[in-house]
This record gives structure tokens, C-alpha cells and sequence, in this order.
């Protein structure tokens, strides 16, 4: 079998698979017991994540362990703004964070041009992924999208108010508007470079749409997101390429609201699956949306959950099992296979 004949790359078609295929978001990660064995190699995530052997590696660890569907490329989100020269680096217990936030008008107007090759590791990193996985199994690339980088950008690291964020935007509309602009094309460029590596899908994260409003999330967010869009499906190369994009608990419904030219909704656990079931069927293709504090509870209750998923979905043409956020570290690992089997079985 082909890669392209995999279950996820014809669920994305919109292809009927005898069981859905499942990956999950942040499938490689701090849960599992042998990435912590290779984490203690190195004094900071972002040292491990420049290392494309071993992020290969790391991105391999899943699939063995559980044998899913697709693997996605190990990096980070913030590698786009990190070569503008906004200095990121990770604190331990902390996340991410920027020595040099954007701070003001001037210092958007005073960005570095990108340069795609500041991000070579990436690329390298893709390729050396292709190497190790089986042949048949589809590697997904992604990016942050453009509001998601600019809020992490100006606030200098995550946040439960982003005060300053949205400080900026009001002060500064037309200087907020201007980076998006630069982040979007400088995505298009960094997810056609993925492409030309290997990868044989694209997801884009917006882990930050939930902080706007209903007319912010259209203009600050959805606008350029589907600019990125357009881009990518204007192009030779990349115009093929499957495209999800997940929306982190939207204020607007997100089957409402879905993207022209994307083959896929990845929907946050607060969705309602039925009713996206019902709006998009036929339309789009569907990935998600367990809770990933279900994997925290008794196998009955896991079993029971994830059931649910699969009878909402069940003759769905086009659907990918998925959490409705990443794998937290306190999830034990036999919980994803309990979950695993139950969607197979």
C-alpha cells in the first residue's frame, strides 16, 4: 500500500475507511516514559527540537508504541517568530517565552526579512523523519496560525489574559494587521518548504482563537488564516496538499464558520459533534474531539466516551479519530492504548 492510499490521507478525501484512522495531537510528547529518556540528553527544549535526528526519533516513538494512523513532524509552533529575532527559548515548568517581544509599532516595522533557511532544521528534521517511518505512513506538517504567533509574539509568552496582546491591538490596529501580514506569508513560505521536504499533509494550530470576541476572531484571525489558505492552494506545490486547521474553542461555532478550501476541521473538545456531524457531512472531513481529561478517568469511563465518538461518527465518510487538544503529561500511556483499542475494536 501507498502512502496516499492510507486510511488517513482517504479519510481526508472524504473516502470511506473500515475504522477511522487515528493520530493525536501531541502524540510525542512528555507522557511517554522513553521521550523522557532522550529529553534528559539536553539542557532545553529547544536545543532537542534543532536536532533532526532526534526529533525523527521522537516523532517515531508513537507510532511504535500504538501503531496510529499518521505521525506528524516534532517542532514547535513559534519557530516561525523565532527567526525574526524575537529570541525564544523555553523555561523549564514555563513554556515558551521571547526575549524580545514585540513591543511596538517600530519594532514591527524594524522585523528582519524571513529567511525560510533560518528554519532549515526543520526541513532536515522532515526528511530524516521519512527515513525511519514505515513507507506507507503519512508524516503531517504544520505551523501556528498568524493570530496564534502574533498574540505569543507581543505577550512575550502564554497566558490565561494576554492583558498585553490585547493591550497592543487596540492601540496599535494598523501595526497588528501589518505583522499578520508579514507571519502569514512567512507560514506559506515555511509550510511550502515542509512540503517540498516530505510532508504529506498540513495542519494549522490557532491555539489562541479564544481570546477574541466574535468580530476580532473574523478580522484577526479567520481572515488571515484563510489568506494562508488561498496561498497554499495557489501554488504548485503545495495546492495538492490536504489541508486541517484547528480552531482552540472558537467563540463562534467552528462548523459555522469553516474555511473555504480546507479538507478538514479538527474540533476542539467544546464542539458538539453531532451537530458539526450534521452541518459538514459530505462537506468536510471531521478529526476529533475526546476530551484528553476523559484519558484521566477509569477505563469504563474511557470506553464509554470514546464510544460515544465512534457511534456519533459511525458511516461519517471522512473521519479521524483525535483528541480535542494535545496529550497533557499527566496521562498514562496504557489509557491512549485502552483508547486506541476501543476505537479499533
Amino acid at each position: 500500500m501507498s502512502v496516499n492510499e492510507s486510511s488517513f490521507l482517504s479519510a481526508l478525501n472524504l473516502e470511506p475507511t473500515s475504522k477511522p484512522p487515528i493520530w493525536l495531537m501531541r502524540q510525542a510528547g512528555r507522557y511517554l516514559p522513553e521521550y523522557q529518556i532522550i529529553r534528559k540528553n539536553y539542557k532545553n527544549f529547544l536545543d532537542m527540537c534543532k536536532e533532526p535526528i532526534t526529533c525523527a526519533e521522537l516523532a517515531l516513538q508513537p507510532i511504535e508504541r500504538y501503531e496510529l494512523d499518521a505521525s506528524i513532524l516534532f517542532s514547535d509552533i513559534l519557530t516561525v517568530p523565532d527567526a525574526f529575532n524575537l529570541g525564544l527559548y523555553f523555561a523549564e515548568g514555563e513554556g515558551p517565552r521571547f526575549q524580545n517581544p514585540i513591543s511596538s509599532k517600530k519594532h514591527v516595522d524594524d522585523l528582519n526579512k524571513f529567511d525560510v533557511n533560518d528554519l532549515s532544521y526543520v526541513f532536515k528534521t522532515v526528511e530524516e523523519t521519512k527515513k525511519i517511518l514505515p513507507h506507507n505512513l503519512p508524516l503531517i506538517g504544520f505551523c501556528g496560525s498568524p493570530w496564534t504567533l502574533v498574540a505569543y509574539s507581543i505577550e512575550g509568552s502564554g497566558s490565561k489574559t494576554f492583558h498585553k496582546t490585547k493591550k497592543f491591538m487596540i492601540e496599535n490596529e494598523a501595526s497588528i494587521l501589518k505583522l499578520l501580514e508579514v507571519y502569514t506569508n512567512a507560514c506559506f513560505e515555511y509550510l511550502k518548504q515542509q512540503v517540498m521536504s516530505g510532508v504529506n499533509a498540513l495542519q494549522i494550530f490557532d491555539s489562541w482563537a479564544d481570546l477574541l470576541d466574535a468580530s476580532q476572531l473574523r478580522k484577526f484571525s479567520f481572515s488571515y488564516t484563510q489568506k494562508l489558505i488561498d496561498l497554499l492552494k495557489h501554488d504548485e506545490i503545495t495546492k495538492d496538499i490536504p489541508l486541517i486547521v484547528f480552531e482552540k474553542n472558537p467563540i463562534l461555532p467552528f462548523s459555522d464558520n469553516p474555511f473555504k478550501n480546507i479538507q478538514c476541521l479538527s474540533l476542539h473538545f467544546t464542539e458538539n459533534l453531532k451537530n458539526s456531524r450534521d452541518k459538514l457531512l459530505n462537506k468536510y472531513a471531521i478529526q476529533g474531539n475526546l476530551d484528553p481529561k476523559i484519558l484521566l478517568l477509569s477505563e469504563k469511563e474511557i470506553i464509554t466516551e470514546v464510544r460515544k465518538i465512534c457511534n456519533t461518527m459511525q458511516d461519517y465518510p471522512g473521519y479521524v479519530f483525535n483528541l480535542g487538544h494535545g496529550i497533557t503529561p499527566d496521562i498514562n500511556p496504557e489509557n491512549i492504548k485502552l483508547m486506541i483499542k476501543a476505537i479499533r475494536d
